[in-house]
């Protein structure tokens, strides 16, 4: 049975205008495994679509788990991917099935998140 839908949508420009101003940001948004990802990317471009991605990502799990950012933190949940590209998320403050999409133009992000309970 579904839990829970979110969807969020974010602007990379504006994702990269708050990192150039804060490099805080970066660790306000991604944890360690995260990071190694995100140093290990070879652009500019490809790292504010990763960064942004994760943020999207994140809210669209607290959307699907009805609470919003403030309970859930982002450091409670790793957005990572396979070694086929497709994304998931690991945490333990949902014991049920998560499926996750992530999608980017040259200035959109956009992430879709179910839950489903077991």
């Amino acid at each position: 049975m579904i839990k829970g839908l979110g969807i969020d949508i974010a602007e990379i420009s504006r994702v990269r205008k708050i990192y150039g101003k804060h490099q805080s940001f970066l660790a306000k948004i991604l944890n360690a495994d995260e990071i190694e990802v995100f140093e290990h990317l070879n652009t500019e471009k490809q790292k504010m679509t990763y960064l942004t991605g994760r943020f999207s990502a994140k809210e669209a799990f607290t959307k699907a788990m009805g609470t919003g950012l403030g309970k859930i933190g982002f450091h409670d949940l790793s957005v990572l991917n396979y070694e086929s590209g497709q994304p998931f998320i690991k945490t333990d403050i949902f014991s049920g099935n998560i499926f996750i999409s992530i999608s980017d133009t040259d200035e959109l992000v956009i992430t879709q998140v179910i839950l489903e309970d077991e």
